[in-house]
């Protein structure tokens, strides 16, 4: 028999964490935070007693066969190793609310993840921007491809998101198959990608999808003809470039510093505009890391040395030069990094706040730095896409793989998923267990 259990990441956006489990073997898909919103980061993480706190705070789940034993123990849970089954976990993409929690899995415990997944997380180890620390035992899979444990077979699915090396899955047991879709777009640069999800998981028994789009207003799915967007990563591109040529300063931009081919494309688009990118260390290091043949300079305000490996012999900007010839490039910056904007707000024409954080008004740091903004008196635009499929899409994509039995999750209403391509819906309680 095989089962579902549910533990969160159901009436949220964050924390997916959901088990597949046979007479073999048990498979866990994501690990991340959930409830994040009890972190406070006024408050002193205790050595030693991270991963326990964070259990005890509702933010990693109780789960049995993934913690080490001193942690297991404590919490009164079995160990990594103590099961009579065999457990693995798969993370489908690197976003913190998916894959935060790795850094407190027993070091030893199988993580399965898209290769490209598996080079970015190791890079946000080298650059510390990893909760915790890195985990020692990821493995890597090629799209498409596919891993047997026990008696489950699970294929990762490429899908397009705003993050490098998203992927979906399809995982089969005895008793049928289960597609998982990860979170997935089809406004990006490749919609033919999660297009080709739904075609290859045309048919599964059991559809686990998110739904975040549909979280924030009431959507009759059921009614909609089409998309109700007309930007897209193309668009943005396209707007980018017509900024180069018009603004005369500096340009700043807060990219969300994980979706890598954003910056790409800009460094290439934007070369044909006169314009040379300055990219903080972070962006810079996994720039190069997927693109190395990409020319950037890393922009370190007081100059210095360059400490991550893939940066070697990569020229580099200080402040004094950046301002002194400021209509010359666009610079990438991160929130945390922000007041260096007094320094540099007499060079800056344009201010982008492109799905670098602060996301939104339900992150307290939202206000506060739009009123930094304008405090600075910049002119600033907010134009971020979201890395998420319109309701249309998410019902377009569920008609087509037509399931028989549907599970929406990782939205605030998921009750408002509809299609009428499937046999039942189902939405479950934390803790709850389902059997195919």
């Amino acid at each position: 028999m095989t089962n579902l259990k549910f533990y969160s990441g159901l009436r949220e956006i964050g924390g997916t964490v959901v088990a597949v489990e046979t007479d073999k073997a048990i498979c866990i898909f994501d690990f991340g935070y959930a409830h994040a919103d009890r972190i406070d980061d006024k408050v002193k993480v205790r050595k030693d007693k991270e991963t326990i706190d964070l259990v005890r705070l509702g933010v990693l789940d109780r789960v049995d066969g993934i913690y080490e034993e001193k942690d297991a123990h404590e919490l009164g849970l079995k160990a990594y190793g103590e099961t009579d089954k065999e457990v693995f976990v798969i993370i489908s993409h690197m976003h913190i609310d998916h894959m935060g929690g790795l850094g407190s899995l027993a070091s030893k415990l199988p993580v399965y993840m898209s290769r490209e997944s598996a080079v970015l997380y190791h890079e946000l180890g080298v650059m510390g921007e990893l909760e915790l620390r890195e985990h020692e035992n990821v493995l890597p899979i090629d799209y498409d491809a596919s891993i047997t444990v026990g008696d489950i077979k699970v294929t990762c699915v490429q899908v397009d998101h705003d993050v490098v090396g998203a992927c979906g899955f399809l995982i089969e047991t005895t008793d049928g198959k289960l597609c998982y879709t990860g979170d997935y777009r089809y406004h990006g640069y490749h919609p033919e990608i999660s297009k080709a999800f739904a075609e290859k998981c045309k048919g599964a028994d059991y559809m686990i999808t998110e739904g975040v789009t549909i979280s924030f207003g009431d959507v009759d799915m059921l009614s909609l003809e089409g998309p109700l967007r007309d930007n897209s990563e193309w668009t943005l591109l396209e707007d980018m470039k017509a900024h180069a040529k018009e603004e005369s300063g500096l340009i700043v931009i807060n990219n969300y510093n994980r979706n890598v081919e954003r910056v790409h494309r800009m460094i290439g688009a934007l070369k044909e505009c006169g314009r040379a990118f300055a990219l903080e260390p972070a962006q810079a290091d996994y720039v190069a890391a997927f693109y190395p043949e990409d020319y950037f300079e890393v922009y370190l305000p007081e100059g210095g040395e360059l400490n991550a490996p893939l940066l070697n012999g990569r020229k580099v900007v200080t402040r004094k030069e950046l301002m002194a010839d400021a209509g010359k490039y666009i610079l990438q910056q991160d929130y945390k990094n922000v007041y260096e904007l007094f320094d540099l707000k007499d060079c800056i024409s344009l201010y982008l706040h492109m799905d670098g954080a602060p996301l939104g008004d339900y992150d307290p740091s939202f206000k506060k730095f739009y009123a930094l903004l304008d405090v600075l008196g910049l002119n600033y635009i907010k134009c971020g896409l979201g890395g998420h499929a319109e309701p249309y899409y998410l019902r377009r994509t569920v008609d087509e793989i037509a399931p028989k039995t549907l599970i929406p999750l990782h939205s605030f209403r998921p009750e408002q998923f509809k299609s009428d391509k499937v046999e039942k819906i189902i939405l479950p309680q934390e803790g709850e267990t389902i059997s195919f």
